[in-house]
């Protein structure tokens, strides 16, 4: 819109000029040269603005993304926990500090939509207190024997979650590869097998891991991929009882 107008006044000037005689060609060429400069400056000022403006819109974008995501993130953890809660309850412990901290921090995402850096630490520390780890397993492996392998999926990685370091953490690792193969999920059970191997280098379970990850492996036609992980069974554990059975699949397929 200025460039317009900047165009139509010199125009205008530059007529009114020829007409009243008052100027030179040269006087008439240098003033048209100015007027272009200025428009050609006002133009790039424009562009410049426009730039600008777009780069204030995409900022604005990206700050409203990330707190929709960090909120959101907030609420999946609140979520996980209460289902933990939950649980806990239904098994008759007593929870009463984890919800009291779970509705102070479901306050704090109403109120202000943020939480402070701690929050999670505190709250886990306080599970850690309530909860017997040892039942809280037990409970997790007495949903999978009576068959309830969803729920004893989600005990044991709730399992996890609260306790890390826990000596049955890998225990818990191997029954959500068993529940996974149990509901016919063989890709995730296949992965869950090998965490255990990953995450815990030193269990005693890993023979048994490689060896179901290797079936889980036939259940989805991987013959290549099973028989590498049975070779890698009977080379890394040779003493283990897995090696026997897993020398006979090796045979069964053709090596």
């Amino acid at each position: 819109m200025i460039t317009k107008i900047s165009k139509y006044l010199g125009v205008i000037l530059i007529l009114i000029l020829l007409f009243s005689g008052c100027a030179t060609r040269s006087e008439i060429k240098r003033f048209q040269q100015q007027l272009d400069y200025l428009t050609e400056s006002n133009a790039k000022q424009q562009q410049q603005l426009a730039r600008i403006d777009s780069l204030i819109n995409v900022q604005e974008e990206l700050t409203r993304e990330l707190k929709a995501n960090q909120e959101l993130n907030m609420q999946s953890i609140i979520e996980e926990l209460r289902l933990v809660e939950n649980i806990l309850n239904d098994r008759g412990y007593q929870v009463s500090t984890l919800t009291k901290r779970l509705d102070e921090l479901q306050e704090n995402i109403d109120k202000s939509k943020t939480l402070p850096a701690d929050s999670s630490d505190t709250s886990s520390n306080e599970t850690q207190a309530t909860v017997n780890p040892k039942k809280l397993f037990e409970t997790a492996q007495l949903d999978y024997n009576r068959s309830k392998f969803e729920l004893a999926k989600m005990e044991f990685e709730q399992f996890l979650s609260i306790f890390p370091k826990s000596s049955l953490a890998d225990d818990a690792q191997y029954y959500i590869g068993e529940c996974l193969f149990a509901l016919g999920k063989f890709d995730d059970a296949k992965r869950a097998y090998l965490k255990v191997k990953s995450d815990y280098p030193k269990s005693e379970l890993i023979p048994s891991a490689l060896y179901n990850a290797a079936v889980t492996s036939l259940k989805m036609d991987d013959i290549s991929g099973a028989k590498k992980l049975l070779k890698e069974l009977i080379t890394d554990y040779p003493a283990s009882p897995e090696t026997a059975p897993a020398k006979e699949k090796l045979k069964m397929l053709g090596e």
